[in-house]
């Protein structure tokens, strides 16, 4: 069984849009609409500020607000995409204390399994009055939505129209009796029409005649792109008429996306009158039968309808547009590479249409106008953004604002007044295009989309992996790097102290708050540290007779409390400047002169002799002090040959008095203590009672009691065995107000780089889990930043662990080589911590403790495909396919390309361009003898083909210096179609050629030759391959997969699957298992099984996730702790056209059956409670909707969804319910606190 979990949601951004609330703020706010999920920010002057989010199940295609203006809520419709659309209608309120909440308030569903969907255009829209909203779903339907007064569903029924090939509507007049819809769509001749139809509410239909508006008006087609996709498809906007139009000017539609933009006029009312009485004449006309006559009016009718004013548009495809008047006069228009004009309509003394070039962003799939020139950019393809158009040139003066064609004529912004006042009537449009970009950003929103490509890596050595994605797409291509961490931001640094052990800081008084001095030691020595102000720090190492003890390392140092019996005999403590320093000799104790600025000794070293008893001196000579602690009033120190001994201070004889002593003795033989601890588990506590002690020799961590009155120190529990000796240890409490001692836990810093917890209850330890943090001996010190308590843990990599969501998180610290840290909050440097690394110290804050941190390397127009690593050379590759930005209709150059980046810096070190006309479709590294190579798959499309037939694949041998690598081509073989992916099997290359799979092995002897020598061709389009071992698995794009076996240089088929499931991409988990995912946004699980003599492929998982997976890798990104008593285990990230990054997890069978039965409950609880239906949600689909096979998923769990049970837990009644289901048999065996505790474990895996 798998859990599907999300590590990054998706980023790419599907559409946007501004509402305002009649409030007497008069609030605003932006909607952000991403594939999966909706975000609500409010628009304050300070910029965005998020308000509320709404995970949506299904794809969200188009979302729209009813203007229907309230004081303190907004509808909204939301429609989804195929298989099954869906309009969910939305209620956004806002109280009266500023709090606010969304909510669903209804499901319609569109789904229709006889129907087609609608090729080009699904969409919704709302009338301007709110009385109606039109859904486009289905080829020649519209569904027609009555609202009511508040914006709210009413009724809806089915419309019929004959425009099959919609491409684009949208209301042109409206009343609550009769609307008027503008539609363009293309004819069964392929030409294109606009028209308008008017839609009677009491009558249920739309009128089979077109409206007088606007009779029928051919548009023409060479205008437009031949691709009518998404971003190729012309959208109609609506131009109203106002007072200060001409009056002849009644309204009209603007045609967008072509390579022209026009502006039709409806018909006004005299004309009207006329064309009826044609119409009249038309129609005995067609009675008479005069064929002729008829064909030549049809001829004049085409002739005479011309638009009112033209303008040409200069670049590729529009894919987003949006008003920025309330007079809609003014559009903001974006194309396919994000770049932007402004087109200003003027309709008085004649019309003329102006386009201004502005600059250019991410390519936008949505623009929304928000305030003062303030613009939201929302990209599929790039980081969406937040920006504003200035009134003149910001960046960029020297260069054009953007590229026009030579044919195009151009004026500049200072000619554009000359132009207007002189106008010229025969001249309907202008562009304007000067120096420099008009565009600023205020700030930018990371996304992932498109991820094509993906490695895992660990680049720097430290255990920690990232993420390398190919990302991004046309002017914004990108490599992205992603790690998961802290976001630690450097304040100020110590340069050359190097070989620092152990950290300290000190305060001048115990109770000050803050620390004033830093005592730091290395292997040989101490050294100590004054804090002067912001940018000076002293060494104040001072007389080493007088002060600190500076010629040996330091065990352990801190301030201490003045401890003294009051007139009950009991212990009080008051503040004090004492300070005590253990090295190996013995204890000294120490006072601060704020005359000196200096520490001074109080007494002399204490050694180790003065503890013992009369007759007793031999018991302590030879012994000296290995590791130490010290709390507010004790001392505890760790001797060698297995003593502990517990110290306090006589501050009225300045001496140190031994409380307890224990002598450890393993299999006979004196103990060895490696770690010790005194660290009270009640923080409100000077002193502890229990203290923690490890050992060498049994690799275990006893608990000893200070309770006991005869001064005796026996042993409360220990822990078993553990994988290596610790390093460092403590018994510490994450919740400072914690009274109850709830939340204690003991931390073991192991030699092989982990971490041990255990929760410390009832003088038990429970609950065993390891973190790795690398394979260096981890040490630790508790430390608070900020209102957290926390601990940092250092090893190869630095770690934080922090208590949140009630359980015990860990967070890594995007820091290398951190051998010490300390928490140091002075005036300075509030809230901060100390780390020590090979080249001394550095200062500064931690913040955001499970940051991702992203980073883009922007490629621009060069799109990355695919990235591979190649580790002798520490560089990536990356192949690149690089599209020439032209006009609309014009022919686009193909250009690709082999780069290479340094993996830690990401400077570019080489680049090899491709053949003309090739595209590099896999890439494939491997290393010899001889040196590093590159196995590169490319295909030539020629314009006539349909299927590719030449390609080829060539070896790239590189060759690398200080500061580049030079690669050049050793060995190339041509194959008969379009190689679409490679792998390595047995030392050969295996590669997808159209409908076969072929291997080359590599003859190194003289000259390198590739040569086939096994062909497998019993497929239709293999374009995803993955191998393991000799077994190599295929996915047919339009059939299905097969497993493979590489033998005696053959391919023997191992077994196949003879469904049709349309695999996208496929990987091997095991030899005998597999996963994959298919174009009807699925993942699926196969094992192979035994069946008499022959193998075969079982499906034993089918999941509906609602996202295209591009790429599957074996292994986790996070550090993830491992319990001991939950059998989960991580098992493979995925990667989605969306941005979405997400984590497939193994689970054993006996926790399957109960995480499965509760996903049933908590699915039939949501439901009830007017939530959707999740189970039908995750049912697997294909294009038609769901299967009646496939009444359910089966094999994978959704890990969100089960998350979201400990939303219950302190609610009793819904956790009752939850936990009984709806009858007997539904009840869940497993408890409560078992399944917290196994969820808590899967969060931390993702």
């Amino acid at each position: 069984m798998k859990v599907v979990t999300t590590f990054h949601s998706a980023s790419s951004v599907v559409d946007s849009l501004k509402f305002r609330l009649k409030d007497e703020q008069s609030s605003e706010f932006l909607v952000v609409a991403k594939p999966n999920r909706l975000d609500i920010y409010a628009l304050l002057p300070e910029g965005l500020r998020h308000q509320e989010g709404l995970d949506i199940w299904g794809r969200v295609r188009v979302m729209r607000v009813v203007p229907v203006l309230s004081r303190s809520s907004m509808s909204l419709l939301v429609l989804t995409d195929h298989p099954e659309p869906e309009l969910i209608f939305l209620s956004f309120t806002v109280n009266g204390t500023g709090s606010t909440g969304i909510t669903v308030t209804k499901y319609l569903s569109l789904f229709e399994r006889s129907a087609r969907p609608a090729e080009f255009c699904h969409t919704l829209l709302v009338d301007p009055s709110g009385g109606v909203a039109i859904v486009s779903a289905y080829t020649g339907k519209l569904k027609v939505v009555v609202l009511d007064e508040n914006g709210e569903y009413d009724h809806d029924f089915d419309a019929s129209i004959t425009e099959l090939n919609l491409l684009d509507i949208t209301f042109v007049s409206t009343s609550r009796d009769m609307y008027t819809l503008a539609m363009m769509h293309i004819d069964y001749q392929q030409h294109l029409q606009l028209l308008a139809r008017d839609l009677s509410i009491e009558d249920l239909q739309i009128s089979p005649s077109p409206s007088p508006l606007l009779p029928l008006l051919p548009v023409p087609g060479k205008l437009f792109s031949t691709a009518m996709d998404d971003d190729g498809t012309p959208a109609i906007i609506h131009i109203p008429s106002h007072e200060c139009d001409d009056d002849d000017f009644e309204g009209g539609i603007l045609i967008i996306g072509g390579r022209t933009i026009m502006l039709y006029d409806f018909v006004d009312v005299e004309t009207r009158a006329k064309r009826e009485s044609k119409k009249k004449r038309a129609d005995k006309k067609k009675t008479t039968g005069n064929a002729g006559e008829n064909t030549k009016e049809k001829a004049m009718e085409w002739k005479k309808r011309k638009a009112r004013a033209a303008v040409e548009w200069p670049w590729a495809e529009v894919t987003a547009w949006c008003h920025v008047d309330d007079n809609e006069r003014k559009y903001l228009i974006g194309d396919r590479y994000g770049r932007l004009a402004l087109l200003s309509i003027n309709l008085s003394g004649g019309t003329t249409l102006t386009l201004m070039a502005l600059g250019e962003t991410s390519a936008s799939t949505t623009l929304t106008y928000l305030a003062n020139q303030v613009f939201y950019n929302g990209s599929h393809f790039g980081s969406s953004q937040l920006f504003q158009i200035t009134t003149t040139p910001s960046s960029a003066l020297d260069a054009p604002t953007l590229p026009v064609p030579s044919t195009i004529p151009t004026i500049s912004p200072n000619a554009l007044n000359s132009h207007m006042s002189g106008r010229n009537n025969d001249v309907s449009g202008y562009i304007v295009v000067g120096m420099g970009s008009y565009v600023t950003e205020l700030d930018s929103f990371n996304n992932l989309a498109p991820m094509l490509d993906a490695v895992l890596i660990d680049t720097d050595g430290s255990g920690q992996n990232e993420i390398v994605t190919c990302s991004g797409g046309r002017n914004t291509g990108s490599i992205k790097v992603i790690r998961s961490g802290a976001d630690f931001s450097e304040k100020a640094t110590v340069q050359g102290l190097g070989n620092v052990t152990h950290i300290w800081p000190l305060k001048e008084m115990y109770c000050a708050p803050d620390y004033a001095h830093v005592v730091v030691s290395t292997l040989q020595e101490t050294h100590v540290f004054r804090f002067d102000n912001a940018l000076s720090i002293s060494s104040i190492d001072g007389d080493k007779n007088t002060g600190f003890i500076t010629d040996l390392p330091t065990i352990a140092v801190s301030n201490i409390l003045r401890r003294t019996r009051n007139a009950e005999k009991k212990s009080d403590y008051a503040d004090s400047r004492f300070v005590i320093q253990v090295v190996s000799k013995g204890v000294l104790l120490l006072e601060y002169d704020p005359g000196v600025r200096q520490y001074l000794r109080v007494t002399e070293l204490w050694t180790l002799e003065k503890f013992a008893g009369t007759g007793k001196e031999g018991l302590w000579k030879g012994r000296e002090i290995v590791v130490a602690s010290i709390n507010a009033s004790q001392v505890v120190l760790g001797l060698n040959w297995g003593r502990v001994v517990v110290l306090t201070l006589d501050v009225e004889d300045k001496r140190f008095i031994k409380l307890r002593e224990r002598n450890f003795v393993h299999n006979d033989r004196d103990a060895e203590i490696s770690a010790v601890s005194c660290l009270p588990q009640d923080p409100a506590r000077p002193f502890a009672l229990d203290i923690v002690v490890g050992f060498w020799t049994s690799k275990q961590v006893e608990i000893l009691s200070l309770r006991p009155a005869d001064g005796t120190m026996p042993t409360i529990t220990k822990t078993p065995i553990l994988s290596s000796a610790p390093r460092s240890l403590m018994l510490y409490n994450f919740t400072s107000n914690d009274s109850k001692l709830s939340n204690v836990h003991l931390l073991i810093g192991l030699t092989d780089g982990s971490i041990a917890s255990f929760v410390y209850r009832n003088d038990q330890l429970l609950d065993q889990k390891l973190i790795s943090i690398g394979n260096l001996p981890v040490t630790m010190r508790s430390c608070r930043i900020g209102t957290k308590q926390t601990v940092l843990a250092c090893g190869s990599r630095t770690a934080i662990l922090f208590w949140e969501k009630e359980r015990l998180m860990n967070s890594p610290l995007i820091l290398k080589d951190v051998t010490a840290a300390a928490e140091m909050s002075t005036g300075a440097y509030p809230s901060s911590i100390v780390l020590a690394n090979s080249d001394g110290l550095v200062f500064g804050n931690v913040n955001n403790f499970d940051k991702l941190h992203i980073r883009s390397i922007p490629l621009g127009l060069n799109n990355p495909i695919r990235v591979t690593h190649i580790p002798t050379l520490r560089a990536f590759a990356v192949a690149c396919r690089c599209i020439t930005p032209t006009r609309i209709g014009d022919l686009e150059d193909i250009k690709g390309s082999i780069q290479v980046f340094d993996d830690m810096s990401f400077n570019k070190l080489g680049h090899f361009n491709l053949e003309q006309g090739e595209e590099p479709t896999s890439l494939l590294s491997f290393t010899t003898n001889s040196g590093s190579y590159l196995c590169v798959a490319a295909v030539t499309l020629e314009d006539e083909d349909t299927e590719a037939s030449k390609g080829r694949l060539f070896v790239l041998e590189i060759r690398s210096n200080a500061l580049q690598v030079n690669m050049s081509v050793v060995t190339s073989y041509d194959v008969k179609g379009c190689p679409y992916a490679l792998t390595s099997v047995n030392s050969m290359i295996a590669a997808a050629v159209n409908s076969m799979v072929t291997n080359q092995p590599i003859n190194w002897s003289g000259n390198m030759i590739m040569a086939k020598i096994a062909t497998w061709n019993h497929n239709y389009l293999v374009t995803s391959l993955a191998s393991r071992g000799d077994v190599i698995l295929l996915g047919d794009a339009i059939s299905s997969i097969s497993m493979l076996r590489l033998e005696d240089n053959r391919l023997h088929l191992i077994a196949r699957d003879y469904g049709a499931i349309w695999p996208t991409c496929v990987e091997l988990i095991s030899n005998s298992t597999l996963i994959g995912a298919n174009s009807e946004y699925n993942l699926y699980t196969f094992s192979l099984q035994n069946s008499g003599t022959r193998q075969l492929l079982e499906k034993d998982g089918n999941y509906f996730l609602g996202d295209l997976v591009n790429k599957f890798l074996p292994g986790t990104l996070s550090s993830q702790e491992v319990a001991l008593d939950a059998p989960m285990q991580p098992q493979q990230l995925f990667f989605t056209s969306a941005g979405l990054i997400g984590v497939i997890i193994d689970l054993a069978d006996d926790l399957a059956l109960d995480l499965t039965g509760l996903q049933r409950n908590l699915s039939n609880y949501i439901q009830k409670q007017e939530g959707p239906n999740h189970t039908k949600y995750r049912t697997p689909k294909n294009i038609r909707g769901r299967s009646d096979a496939d009444a359910s998923s089966f094999g994978f769990l959704d890990g969100d969804f089960l998350e979201r049970f400990l939303q219950f837990v302190e609610n009793p009644q819904a956790l009752k319910r939850i936990m009984d289901g709806q009858s007997e048999p539904e009840k869940l065996t497993i408890s409560a606190d078992r399944i917290q505790k196994v969820l808590e474990s899967m969060q931390s895996m993702h």
